[in-house]
């Protein structure tokens, strides 16, 4: 950039339009070095803070961006530019693929003519200055009116990288092309509609597996976690093979992230003791009637009690076995102690986990009746993706999705459960 560019540039980053910038990346300006503004990123989870740089023409990009109504999505990183009719997804890309630089000549693409102005055509985009080539994937509707392409980012995605970095880095972002100025929701629905089975086709037909970044802010905040032995002792718990493998697989980090296969796990932990606990309860059930004062064998009344409460407990839901579990073998004060720490308004509600109790601690049922129906009803989210009108108010809990990243409280929570119920249970 030349120095009267630059100066030209500077003029338009008043105070107001960094204030644009702010808000829209949700960054908090420090200064300007060389041809970059710095930025304080907020803490994200438990990771520190650090100062991340954003070059100067690219901020401008991203005001023009915003002036004409441009905005980023809330469940996804990327942005949606309704005057344009145009949407740019961040992507993950996991593991090797067959779309790299080696091998994309060997596929073809099916490209019609376009209105669009794209910044690259495939299979390469080159960077002479960083003597680097990436891979472009560009598909073209027949009529021409929309594009679908992976490519490196526009300004608007681009990487917030340290500002000691002495190259800006770029990355592969998803972007759809509409035919002209769509309007805001339409744009945001159809283009994810577009995203998403673009890249169900990638994996399922070439083996590249992407998938849609969610928001980063969109992570739980880490409550106050209870206290940590600090004694090693030689193990007391006797825990089953498959049990232990469960229980620690939240603890793998080649699966880090994935915050509803966490829950899962720690349910399954439940789930094994499930049985066995019912069972328990049953005959607990049965000999409280044959130590009854009236009880008489003789009586076809006092027998039919027995043959009842058996039929009952083997017409019990799932809910009601898991709620017997925890109220038999998690103790309250355990439950009390973990309301205790400072969850913020996750638990109420107003959480922000739709489709699932609350916990009001001040109310007549018991907290291990509370526990059971949202530990179970998460569940039900989690699990239940079928395409079934009963679904219809509390729809399947994806992974990458924005609740799916707030997981964590109730993923503590059931992490308690299970730790209680395989000590009740050794």
């Amino acid at each position: 950039m030349s120095e009267k560019a630059r100066e030209n540039d500077l003029e338009l980053l008043d105070t107001d339009k960094i204030s644009q910038i702010e808000k829209a990346l949700d960054l908090k300006y420090i200064k300007t070095v060389n041809e970059c503004l710095i930025f304080d990123s907020p803490a994200r989870g438990t990771w520190p803070q650090r100062e991340v740089a954003v070059p100067i023409d690219g901020a401008i990009e991203i005001l023009q961006a915003i002036d004409r109504g441009a905005e980023r999505m809330a469940e996804h990183e990327g942005w949606i530019d309704p005057e344009k009719g145009f949407a740019e997804f961040e992507v993950n890309q996991h593991g090797i693929n067959a779309f790299r630089p080696q091998s994309i000549s060997k596929f073809k693409f099916e490209i019609h003519p376009c209105s669009h102005a794209h910044a690259f055509d495939p299979p390469f985009a080159r960077d002479e200055s960083r003597d680097h080539i990436s891979t472009v994937i560009r598909v073209t509707s027949r009529d021409g009116s929309t594009c679908i392409e992976i490519s490196p980012n526009s300004a608007l995605c681009i990487p917030l990288t340290s500002h000691e970095r002495e190259q800006v880095r770029t990355q592969r972002t998803l972007k759809v092309y509409f035919g002209g100025a769509t309007e805001r929701s339409e744009l945001l629905s159809r283009s994810r509609d577009l995203a998403n089975s673009f890249l169900f086709e990638l994996n399922a037909r070439h083996r590249c597996p992407y998938s849609l970044r969610p928001k980063r802010e969109s992570l739980s905040p880490r409550p106050r976690r209870g206290a940590i032995a600090y004694t090693v002792r030689f193990p007391k718990t006797p825990v089953p093979n498959n049990i232990a493998t469960l229980f620690s697989i939240p603890s793998d980090f080649t699966i880090r992230g994935n915050h509803t296969l966490f829950y899962l796990s720690y349910y399954q932990v439940l789930e094994h003791y499930l049985p066995a606990i019912h069972r328990r309860e049953t005959v607990r059930k049965v000999r409280r009637i044959l130590r009854s004062l009236d009880f008489d064998e003789e009586k076809d009344s006092s027998v039919l009690q027995i043959l009842n409460s058996v039929e009952r407990s083997r017409g019990a839901s799932e809910g009601d076995q898991l709620r017997i579990l925890v109220e038999e073998c998690v103790q309250e004060g355990k439950l009390q102690e973990f309301f205790a720490l400072d969850h913020g308004s996750h638990f109420g509600n107003k959480g922000p986990i739709s489709g699932i109790p609350a916990i009001n601690l001040k109310s007549g049922e018991s907290l291990a009746s509370q526990v059971a129906k949202r530990i179970y009803m998460l569940r039900n989210r989690i699990v239940h993706a079928k395409d079934d009108a009963r679904y219809a108010e509390s729809k399947v809990l994806l992974p990458l999705s924005r609740e799916a990243m707030r997981l964590y409280p109730d993923i503590e929570l059931i992490r308690v459960l299970a730790i209680e119920v395989i000590a009740d249970n050794r």
